[in-house]
């Protein structure tokens, strides 16, 4: 439109009337067509917006930190369990007891840097190690790596906590919580007292040594927080429920935030720096509060290991297909789902084919097992293999990453039972 009117405004011989024309140009006609701009693009937002919430508004990222580098003021990213951050201090008699009573003793937690079928030959096989004990003459343990599904259980929660809110559930990316084992004590030499003192505990794991990492503490940007209703709750007009609010301005209006509590909640609302919660309960009341923070990394951020997230594009088809529910039909469309994540670096897509069983191992797991209420009969359903192609990024990585993309196609396709492999 600019360049119309400067080629107009070139066309025009008297001077007097360029410099009428442009004057009414400036003052009146292009004030006039920005003015016009900027309401469609407002209203090109609100069609956005009222298409589908942003799903990554819900963005989770999750990482590892090692524990010396783990800094209690950073801005973006928090334990996943606060008991990490804790000392791990017992007594010879807590091994004792814990082994005669449990039969193991969970002495502390590591990453296992390695693959998901190594992982999985170690989990199958239950591979026992030794160990060796210092309390001023030696003993001889035995010690056993198990999975660890404590922070697995953050996941499950989390997924209550979205439901509960109602926020459509999309796979975290967390990779790095099906590295986590527990190192367990499962067998001590008999006669011995509690009494000792213990100097010193070391393990050999032997073949496995080189993928043991300790002190390692799994993290995400979810932070939670209690909020007290600001003054009093206001009567709805339903003559039941009572209208809390909460003043998030402290916190940032940009984050998401998601209500925990058991309480009787029917809706929560988010206006600028202030939550508004409906709930029949009619006193004011303390809320446990999980913030998801949208903050981007700063640039003195480091991190040994990659950060995963579980971003999707929010192109105008995505929003499009999430609100009406429209199901991925096509080759390309399940390309374009699979690319939204950006994961290109680990892995890529090659294709994919339905079958009545799956053609050898699958090499893949699925993300979501926490989910119990699905109505789906996998035995009877059609396989769906995905096939992947291995990156240049973390290749220990690759088949929990392609796990991940597996587990969001599977949400897609219900009809199927999803699987991947790698050529």
């Amino acid at each position: 439109m600019k360049k119309k009117i400067h080629d107009e405004i070139q066309s025009i011989d008297s001077l007097e009337e360029r410099v009428a024309f442009k004057e009414l140009m400036e003052e009146v006609f292009l004030s006039l067509y920005e003015t016009n701009e900027r309401m469609y693009q407002d209203l090109e937002q609100r069609v956005m917006d009222e298409l589908a919430y942003d799903v990554n508004r819900y963005l989770i990222k999750t990482g590892l930190i090692e524990k010396r580098y783990l800094d209690g003021s950073h801005h973006l990213l928090f334990p996943m369990d606060e008991n990490d951050l804790k000392e791990g201090r017992y007594q010879l008699s807590d091994i004792l007891d814990a082994v005669a009573q449990d039969g193991k003793f969970c002495l502390m937690k590591v990453m296992v840097q390695c693959d998901y079928l190594q992982l999985q030959e170690l989990w199958n096989n239950h591979v026992q190690f030794k160990g060796v004990l210092d309390t001023g003459k030696i003993s001889e343990l035995t010690v056993e790596l198990h999975p660890s599904l404590s922070y697995l259980n953050h996941i499950s929660n989390l997924y209550r906590l979205f439901i509960k809110n109602g926020i459509p559930w999309q796979t975290i990316n967390a990779p790095y919580l099906y590295k986590m084992a527990e190192v367990v004590i499962v067998g001590v030499p008999e006669g011995m007292k509690g009494d000792e003192k213990i100097k010193s505990i070391r393990i050999d794991f032997g073949k496995y040594s080189s993928f043991i990492h300790y002190d390692m503490i799994p993290v995400w940007n979810i932070k939670k927080l209690r909020l007290d209703t600001v003054g009093f709750p206001v009567p709805c007009e339903d003559h039941k429920n009572f209208e809390h609010e909460v003043l998030i301005r402290d916190y940032g209006k940009e984050n998401a935030y998601l209500i925990g509590e058991d309480l009787d909640i029917q809706s929560i609302t988010q206006r600028e720096h202030k939550l508004y919660i409906v709930s029949g309960t009619e006193g004011p009341q303390k809320w446990d509060i999980y913030m998801i923070i949208n903050g981007k990394d700063k640039k003195i951020d480091h991190y040994t290991y990659p950060i995963m997230r579980n971003l999707q594009t929010g192109h105008f088809m995505e929003r499009f297909q999430r609100k009406w529910n429209q199901p991925i039909k096509t080759r390309v469309e399940l390309i374009r789902f699979i690319k939204g994540f950006g994961l290109e670096k680990y892995l890529e897509y090659y294709d994919c084919n339905v079958a009545d069983e799956f053609d050898g191992e699958i090499e893949t797991y699925g993300m979501n097992t926490f989910i119990e209420d699905e109505i789906r009969d996998s035995r009877a359903a059609k396989k769906l293999i995905l096939y992947f192609k291995p990156g240049t990024g973390e290749q220990w990585l690759l088949r929990d990453i392609a796990s991940f993309i597996v587990s969001e196609v599977q949400r897609i396709y219900p009809e199927y039972e999803c699987g991947g492999k790698f050529l």
